[in-house]
């Protein structure tokens, strides 16, 4: 699978085994990992596509070559895949710079948050690619405090929906 995402190539290069640690802090997990490849103007990392044996399902970035002092924290940040009613979906959570190379996430922010690091509208986008935006509450009928942040909802096979989400809230905002 190859496309492109707000001027990053996006190219699937290859499918191995690891033993790692889901975005759930399970360790020695065995885990089917997918590996893209990203390229951008100034960066190159690898996005994994991560299914854990545990049924755990994960998107992260490793090998990051970057200008910005920041990115380097998206190898940190990992982005839970979780299901519903045979649906996918994963929250929208944003990393932010804090200090000279230090990020934190922001878990409840306002849709235009999401939208101001996207070229497009970022509900036309997610929708051309198979996901509904919205909160927890509309989307998976959250009823705690989290309710109110916001997901995308998407079918299990639609993989392009979650690595487009971690650019959009993971790197961006840290270039």
């Amino acid at each position: 699978m190859n496309f492109e995402f707000e001027d990053f190539v996006i190219r699937e290069v290859g499918h191995e085994q690891r033993t790692m640690q889901t975005s759930k802090k399970v360790n020695n997990v065995l885990t089917d990992v997918t590996i893209f490849q990203v390229k951008g103007l100034n960066e190159s990392f690898d996005l994994l596509y991560c299914v854990g044996k545990n049924g755990d399902s994960w998107v992260v970035a490793e090998k990051i070559e970057s200008l910005s002092h920041h990115l380097h924290r998206a190898q940190r940040t990992r982005m839970s895949i979780e299901k519903f009613k045979g649906n996918n979906y994963c929250r929208l959570w944003q990393e932010v710079k804090k200090g000279k190379d230090w990020s934190q996430t922001k878990k409840s922010l306002p849709l235009s948050e999401f939208g101001k690091y996207s070229k497009n509208p970022i509900r036309k986008t997610f929708s051309e690619l198979g996901a509904k935006i919205g909160t927890l509450a509309e989307l998976v009928d959250e009823t705690n405090q989290n309710r109110k942040q916001y997901a995308l909802l998407f079918s299990p096979q639609e993989i392009k929906v979650p690595l487009c989400a971690y650019l959009l809230t993971r790197i961006l905002p840290l270039i």
